[in-house]
């Protein structure tokens, strides 16, 4: 899949200009829904609570629309909390992120990508209570797998 980087380096320049806007929009939109959105711990689960009651009878793509509103609002959050900068990955096509804005430089892993748009493009899937919370604490504080456990584990079920 070849892109023109330019073009994409373009959209993601305008992504971020209108970060602002639509992120008051959004906090003017939580209001009339009785939520506060002021990037306190909390956020998390009033993103959601928020999500699930303006997605409700919502075309596939005014949903869209509005998953990409979130994720921004979501990204900032995330930013603002642990610290990190939105970028555009493109330098591996065959990323999962690539060419979807991305927040690095959040967690003591070097190069994490936490991706706000996908994270609730799932959650509007899924409609997980949590999801956002346990996703964004799997990327600030993420554990290593142990494989070794796993095997062990295995060896001892497959000798039951």
């Amino acid at each position: 899949m070849s892109i023109d980087k330019t073009e994409a380096i373009e959209t993601f320049d305008e992504f971020l200009m209108l970060m602002d806007g639509q992120i008051d929009w959004l906090t003017d939109e939580a209001k009339k829904n009785n939520i506060t959105l002021d990037n306190k711990p909390d956020t998390p689960e009033k993103l959601e609570k928020l999500f699930d009651a303006m997605s409700k009878g919502l075309s596939e793509e005014d949903k869209t629309s509005l998953i990409i509103i979130f994720g921004r609002y979501l990204g900032e959050f995330v930013r603002l909390s642990h610290g990190g900068k939105w970028v555009l990955p493109l330098d591996d096509e065959k990323s999962v992120n690539f060419n979807i804005p991305v927040i690095t430089g959040h967690s003591k892993i070097d190069g994490l990508e936490f991706a706000p748009i996908r994270l609730m493009r799932a959650y509007a899937l899924r409609d997980g209570e949590g999801t956002l919370r346990r996703a964004i604490e799997n990327h600030i504080n993420p554990q290593a797998l142990d494989p070794s456990k796993e095997i062990a584990q295995e060896d001892s079920s497959n000798k039951s």
